[in-house]
C-alpha cells in the first residue's frame, strides 16, 4: 500500500469528524456535507444551527462554511460561529469563506471592467450596481439572498469574539475547500483553543 493509498483510508475514516456546512451542489469527499435546501446533494439536509445546536461538544475536527454566513443576519452569525466553537475539538479548525465586499466595492468605485459569470453564460459587469447588488449585497439572483456583509477584518473580528485563536486568510484562488477560486470572496481559518474541552 502507498502513502498516498494510507491518507485516503485515513481520510474515509475519519470523514465522520469534518462538516461542510451548506454544501449547496459542491459536495466535498470525506466530509458529511449539509444543506438546508432539499434541491441540493447534501448527505444531511438541516438548517445548520438547528443542526450544530443538537451536536455534542467536541463532535468535529473541522468545520468548513463556503459561502454560507453571508446567508444569516449577524445574530445569527454571531450564533453560528459560537455553535461552531462549542462542538469543535479543541485545536478544531473553522474556515469560514464569504464574499469580500471590501474588494467587490473597490472594483464598483474604481470602474473596474470584472465580470461575474452567474448563472452560467450570463456575464454580470461589477461596474455596475445593480449588478452589484444583484451578485453580492442582496444576491437576491439566489434561492437565499444574502443578510449581511463581510470583509477580512470583520470575518476576524466576529472569529475573535466567538473564542477562535491563530487565525489565517485563506487562499481565495488556490484552497482546496474552494470549488471555484475568484477574486471576489476571502475566507479565514481559526482553531479552537486546545486546552478548552468544554465548548467555550
Amino acid at each position: 500500500m502507498s502513502e498516498f493509498d494510507g491518507d485516503i483510508i485515513e481520510l474515509a475514516r475519519t470523514a465522520h469528524r469534518r462538516l461542510n456546512v451548506g454544501c449547496g451542489n459542491y459536495r466535498m469527499n470525506y466530509w458529511i456535507n449539509l444543506d438546508s435546501s432539499p434541491n441540493v446533494p447534501a448527505d444531511i439536509h438541516a438548517d445548520a444551527l438547528e443542526y450544530l445546536s443538537g451536536c455534542e461538544v467536541g463532535t468535529f475536527d473541522a468545520i468548513y462554511a463556503g459561502h454560507m454566513l453571508e446567508h444569516l443576519g449577524y445574530g445569527d452569525a454571531m450564533q453560528f460561529l459560537a455553535e461552531c466553537y462549542r462542538v469543535l475539538s479543541p485545536g478544531g479548525n473553522l474556515g469560514i469563506l464569504v464574499p469580500d465586499t471590501r474588494e467587490i466595492m473597490f472594483r464598483w468605485l474604481n470602474g473596474m471592467v470584472d465580470e461575474v459569470e452567474w448563472p452560467q453564460n450570463v456575464w454580470r459587469p461589477v461596474s455596475d450596481l445593480d449588478e452589484v447588488c444583484h451578485l453580492f449585497l442582496y444576491s437576491d439572483i439566489q434561492e437565499s439572498p444574502h443578510r449581511w456583509a463581510w470583509e477580512l477584518k470583520t470575518l476576524a473580528r466576529a472569529m475573535q469574539r466567538a473564542g477562535f485563536v491563530n487565525l489565517r486568510q485563506i487562499d481565495r484562488y488556490h484552497d482546496p475547500r474552494i470549488p471555484v477560486g475568484a477574486w471576489y470572496q476571502c475566507g479565514i481559518d481559526g482553531n479552537k483553543e486546545i486546552g478548552d474541552e468544554n465548548g467555550g
